[in-house]
């Protein structure tokens, strides 16, 4: 599989509390709420609800007590949303207090308006402790002492606008609609008060609008207590909810918007200070910044927001100028940010590519995807020279490369043994997949095939069933779990109780017969191969794609709840055939139960019910008409000429009208098979594929809408 594009615009999916006020408890330390002796100049709030944010926590904590100047010792009070899958034990001690946070299952499309109730239930720990309450994201780390987040008796709060508008802010001035109307009349606000603050990115002036990714508060002002009360409300309000909140981005920002009001009714013009760009600098908006506004080094900035960069981009460092010490600095603390557990380290460049250290050496599992930040292995590999190269499966975005890792140097490529004939397969239809994979990155179709090339470089061990390496006391057992494809291995690493899974399992539900084109993959070898992994009881579960799973609980329930959804589809659709339903009723029929849901934005169940149904039966649907070379579209002319093209089309925009796109996709190309140029059907085409792109947020759906309303434009569908 091609690498998925990122699923992170919002890194978290959890449950909210609705109420707050007995969730807060001492810490696992048995730190009391109340403090004695004169308070500290600043406490730090934030939270971790996943393995990859307990290790930016860590690596935020790492950074102020380096970076910190006076502010090192501030102690930094960590929301554990889920203790029980995410304990956080990578976070104690360092002067890191935990603040266990009861979460309701109440609404699960607002996830970052976590950070109310996170705050709230800091500020009520730290009122009398600490003069200033500083909330950092996980993903900001201190470059140098945050002074702009001392208020020293002067403020009551300090905050920057949102780099960008969106659709949220609204103009100066203007009456507020009926997302903002809501918000200031629980807030008491009145509009014409306000005065206009100005984007960071886009420079657009708007009604008063603040980020929430860095900011400080008085904590016996009660603000944050005031941000959950109110957003608690809104959160309640059905109809609000179905009236405003429409859209992603209304959703995704409504907590924003409700501590924007909130700090405009709760505190004074003049004891509100703005918060200057160097305390909160957004890293993935720098080259979209006005260059006046631009940090000409990470070395001037005092909290730098990385938010996703570590995440989606491993060549991060090259994206702002710092000087060579600090640069130093940032890769030691990524190399750390990177380690997943004892000695394995993850970049996730066209795949996730693990390095694991061992006393005698390391080995390199999937090299591919490293390339994207070679020189974070390489500093590793320095230490720990590199013993063996294993290839979870045969595809490029896993496998390329692997030579240039060896560097001529007489290091063991190990596969399983169909490997080879998997990228003969590859070679021997590459004039096919040249045209997919164009289509696929909406590049031009190729004029000629390509001819198939050799690879530049073969592995040298090749296994049947199972391989066995040792490096430094480290066990490597690799076993042949045909899933993905016919050569794909599970590797189990019993002393760092970790499984590397390879494409046998996503974040998404699977694609057994892709839209790129490759033979069909067997859902029952995906589900050997989970079964194989999990059966290791592993407490690290490593996949090709995305974020790893770390702790055996969330391994259990994630990637057996993974699994579970695989066979309950496998099962519904054998059922179905046995009961001689046809491959289209299946396709409408098969569902996934609320408690297996898996996110289709990858793969969609009806596409695996197809699969499942060629992969069993073939494609014979026992209609006689199916034996012959002439398909149901081939009388499409005919009909077209027997309905007239405008009768056709008008049932087909009348579909449309009742947003039954795809029966007017299917009249259009009646029409469209007597006269490809039709403009009127291939606008009724066009509108149809609109519709359909407008409801799915399936990536792989969306590529191959667009390439048809492209192909509609290009034919007169204008």
């Amino acid at each position: 599989m091609g690498r998925l594009p990122p699923s992170r615009t919002v890194a978290l999916l959890i449950t909210l509390p609705l109420i707050i006020s007995p969730l807060i408890h001492a810490d696992a330390s048995g730190h009391p709420t109340d403090g004695a002796g004169a308070p500290a100049a600043l406490a730090v709030a934030t939270y971790a609800g996943s393995e990859e944010q307990v290790r930016s926590v860590r690596a935020l904590v790492r950074s102020l007590r380096a970076r910190g100047g006076p502010y090192r010792d501030s102690v930094v009070h960590v929301v554990l949303t889920d203790p029980d899958r995410v304990p956080g034990d990578a976070l104690r001690g360092a002067g890191v207090e935990f603040v266990p946070l009861a979460l309701e299952p109440a609404v699960l499309h607002y996830p970052l308006a976590l950070k109310a109730f996170a705050a709230a239930a800091v500020e009520r720990r730290v009122r009398g402790q600490a003069a200033s309450l500083a909330w950092l994201d996980p993903g900001v780390l201190i470059l140098q002492p945050p002074a702009a987040l001392d208020l020293g008796g002067t403020a009551d709060a300090t905050v920057r606008p949102v780099s960008l508008a969106n659709t949220v802010g609204i103009p100066p001035g203007a009456p507020p609609d009926a997302y903002w109307a809501p918000i200031y009349a629980a807030t008491h606000l009145d509009y014409r008060a306000l005065r206009a603050v100005e984007t960071v990115v886009d420079a657009v002036k708007v009604q008063p609008y603040y980020n929430c990714e860095v900011f400080a508060v008085n904590p016996e002002r009660g603000i944050c207590a005031e941000w959950a009360r109110i957003l608690t409300g809104l959160l309640n309000d059905t109809p609000y909810q179905q009236a405003a909140c429409t859209t992603f981005l209304k959703r995704l920002f409504l907590h924003q918007a409700v501590l924007s009001a909130v700090l405009q009714s709760r505190v004074a013009p003049d004891r509100l200070r703005p918060l200057p760009l160097t305390a909160g600098y957004p890293f993935n908006q720098h080259a979209q910044l006005a260059p006046a506004r631009r940090a000409a080094s990470l070395d001037a900035v005092a909290a730098v927001i990385f938010d996703t960069a570590w995440q989606q981009n491993p060549d991060w460092l090259g994206a702002i100028p710092a000087s060579e010490s600090l640069r130093a600095w940032l890769a030691d603390t990524y190399l750390e940010y990177l380690q997943l557990a004892d000695g394995v380290y993850r970049i996730e460049g066209s795949c996730n590519a693990y390095l694991v250290t061992t006393p005698a050496g390391s080995v390199l599992i999937d090299p591919a995807g490293a390339d994207a930040a070679p020189e974070y292995f390489r500093r590793v590999l320095a230490r720990h020279p590199l013993q063996a190269i294993l290839l979870t499966h045969a595809h490029e975005d896993h496998a390329a490369g692997f030579e240039a890792w060896r560097a001529g140097a007489d290091i063991p490529v190990i596969v399983q043994r169909s490997y080879r004939e998997y990228v003969a397969y590859k070679h021997e239809l590459a004039g096919f997949f040249a045209r997919r994979n164009a289509i696929w990155t909406r590049q031009p179709l190729p004029a000629t095939p390509p001819a198939p090339t050799p690879p530049a470089a073969e592995p040298t061990v090749y296994f049947a069933d199972s391989y066995e390496l040792a490096v430094g006391g480290v066990h490597f057992r690799m076993i042949h779990t045909p899933g993905e494809t016919p050569d794909h291995a599970t590797i189990w690493i019993p002393e760092r109780s970790a499984v590397c899974v390879g494409d046998n399992y996503y974040e998404y539900f699977i694609n057994n017969s892709t839209f790129r084109g490759t033979q069909i993959r067997p859902v029952a070898g995906y589900i050997r191969a989970l079964d194989t992994a999990l059966a290791f009881e592993p407490t690290f579960f490593l996949p090709g794609h995305g974020a790893p799973l770390a702790g055996r609980r969330q391994v259990a329930e994630t990637a057996g709840g993974f699994r579970d959804a695989l066979k309950h589809v496998w099962a519904e659709t054998v059922r179905g055939i046995n009961a001689g339903q046809d491959v289209h009723t299946l396709m409408r029929e098969v569902r996934l139960p609320p408690e297996l849901a898996v996110p289709q934005f990858y793969g969609k169940v009806e596409w695996t019910v197809r699969g499942i149904y060629q992969e069993l039966v073939g494609w014979f649907d026992e209609n006689p008409a199916s034996m012959y070379a002439l398909p149901p579209s081939g009388v499409y002319a005919d009909l077209a000429e027997l309905g007239g093209a405008d009768a056709i089309l008008q049932c087909a925009d009348a579909h449309i009208d009742h947003k039954e796109f795809v029966q007017a996709l299917h009249l259009a190309e009646v029409v469209l098979a007597a006269d490809p140029c039709h403009p009127e059907a291939n606008g009724t085409r066009r509108r149809a594929l609109e519709g359909l792109k407008a409801g799915t947020r399936n990536y792989i759906e969306r590529i191959w809408l667009d390439y048809g309303i492209r192909t509609a434009k290009e034919n007169g569908g204008e």
